[in-house]
Formats: C-alpha cells, structure tokens, sequence
C-alpha cells in the first residue's frame, strides 16, 4: 500500500462543543463508510470541526468533502507535511495556530523546532508543546486529561520567564495555573 495522505478537514462548527467529539467522530466515519478513508480523530473548537483524516489517493478529497458536507460545510482542507522552517517562522505560525484554535496543528509546528534546540529553550518549548496538546485533549472533551497534560507543561515551564519570540511566558504560567486551580480548561491566547 502507498503511504496515506494526511490532512485537517475543517467543518463549521455552529452548534457542537468539546463534549461532542466522540459522536462527531462517529457521526463522521458512518457518513463516509470507506476503508479507503481513515478518520483519526475529531477536536471541536469554537467556529471549526477539525477532522484528522489519512487517505490514500487524493481523489477521495472529492468524496470527503461532498459526504462531510452534510454533517457541516467544509471551510477548509489542509495537507499536512512536515515543513522545515526556521525559529522565529515557526513560533510567529505557531502563535497564530494558538491563537485560532488550531493546537494539533501548533503542536505540530513547534515539535520542528523543538527537534533542534537544546538546554533551557528545548525545556521550554517542550512546555509549550504541552500546552498545545492539552488543550487539543480539550476540544476532543477530555477534560482530566487535559489538566494533567497542563501541569506537566507547566513543570516544563518554571525555569522561563519573560518573553520567548512573542510569547509572554509569566502570563502563559498564570493562565495555566489558573485552569489548574479552577479545574475547568478555557481557551486563552498566548
């Protein structure tokens, strides 16, 4: 079998929350009912489904989009490949990701990064990595999950201070702490 073709499925979300993904995902795969069509995941975020599919031909982007249309219209296909770009390309993108809901996605980017720093700044985007993916534990509802993923990040982050490239790390630790405290995961920007 040829190697499958990754992509993000953007969908407009109008009426389903964190809670929902398992029945989006479900909802999902029956709709298309392809074995050539894998649906790995779904996260939901405020204004977007984000379903992570494999296919193995791009010709199936026909159907996807033309089935999937009838649980929500589709906004947006997104191939995902592993790009290589440089530091600060990849922390401007990857606050952008952030800031529009797209973790996975953020994750993604800033792991290429992380892949080629060490010392302090390695343990600091690892904390920022963290972030990303608990918060992508909360749009599939995961909601313990994701304030242990927190709490692991912001282990990784109490060495840093200040700003890295645009972040503000002593604000990312209060909102962070702040969601540990409270025991409930909101969105915030970074």
């Amino acid at each position: 079998m040829n190697e499958l073709l990754r992509y993000m499925v953007y969908l407009r979300n109008k009426k389903y929350f964190p809670q929902d993904a398992s029945s989006i995902l479900s909802l999902s795969r029956k709709t298309l009912q392809d074995d050539k069509i894998i649906i790995r995941d779904v996260r939901v975020a405020n204004h977007f489904l984000e379903l992570d599919i494999s296919i193995a031909s791009f010709s199936e982007l026909e159907k996807i989009k033309s089935q999937l249309s009838m649980i929500a219209p589709v906004i947006e296909i997104d191939r995902i490949v592993e790009k290589d770009i440089d530091k600060e390309e990849s922390i401007k993108l990857a606050r952008e990701l952030f800031n529009n809901e797209k973790y996975w996605k953020t994750h993604e980017v800033l792991e290429g990064t992380w892949k080629h720093t060490q010392g302090n700044e390695k343990e600091l985007l690892n904390g920022i990595i963290l972030v990303a993916a608990a918060l992508v534990h909360y749009q599939k509802g995961e909601q313990a999950i994701s304030i242990s993923i927190l709490k692991r990040a912001l282990n990784k982050l109490n060495n840093s201070r200040g700003k890295y490239l645009g972040i503000n790390i002593d604000s990312l630790k209060n909102e962070i702490t702040n969601i540990i405290g409270s025991t409930t995961v909101s969105k915030f920007r970074i």
